[in-house]
């Protein structure tokens, strides 16, 4: 009789388990959902998008480009509060000629760069950013369009990279870091729940269509 009732407990404590593991998993996907529900009301023709439980996508128009706002996760680096990485990617009206790569406080370890696979290094400009590597494949950009506008995208310390290609312009900013006593413990990377304030991607977004402009000005 007490084999049975252990084994009817131990059945019970874990069908407890898995559903409360599915109604977090529920919940941390309905937490994610809504991260750029601030944002969507910015974008003309906004559209999310949101594959099983990673962090949605959103694309649409912003000031006569089309966008795409995307978020990842960033664990590889040991030792460290993983930040979670909001990638604000600006489709070009004009191919422009050359690259180029700006990366602040690189560690080698910023797997959603190009650049450490690309064959050409700038010195940074002294009035720049002196923390950074700057590459570029084969042909740089023409530096000297942007050369105002790249120490004020950088004053904010949440920017990490300027990404430009001949079609696209992408700026990686942290948007948030893990909850620091979850990531210390448990080593989860577990995200507040707080949405992703759309005063702070607006100005980024300018920033980027600013920079896109001046390069794509005169481009053949």
């Amino acid at each position: 009789m007490i084999k049975i009732l252990v084994s009817v407990a131990i059945l019970l404590m874990g069908l407890w388990l898995i559903r409360q593991y599915l109604h977090d998993q529920r919940s941390i996907k309905h937490a994610k959902a809504h991260l750029f529900d601030e944002v969507l009301g910015l974008l003309d023709g906004a559209k999310l998008k949101q594959e099983g439980k990673d962090f949605p996508q959103v694309s649409g128009v912003f000031l006569g480009y089309e966008v795409k706002l995307s978020l990842i996760e960033d664990t590889v680096a040991v030792r460290k509060i993983p930040p979670l990485w909001l990638l604000i990617t600006i489709q070009g009206k004009t191919v422009i000629q050359g690259s180029f790569d700006l990366i602040v406080r690189p560690s080698n370890n910023e797997f959603y760069s190009p650049a450490w696979q690309w064959n050409g290094n700038l010195q940074v400009p002294s009035h720049w950013p002196q923390h950074a590597v700057i590459k570029y494949q084969d042909n740089l950009v023409d530096v000297a369009k942007i050369d105002a506008l790249v120490p004020q995208l950088f004053s904010d310390e949440r920017a990490k990279e300027l990404l430009i290609t001949p079609w696209v312009l992408r700026i990686t900013y942290m948007a948030k870091q893990a909850e620091r006593g979850e990531y210390l413990i448990m080593r989860n990377s577990v995200f507040s729940g707080e949405v992703i304030a759309v005063e702070v991607v607006e100005k980024v977004l300018k920033q980027a269509i600013e920079i896109r402009k001046l390069l794509e000005k005169d481009a053949v």
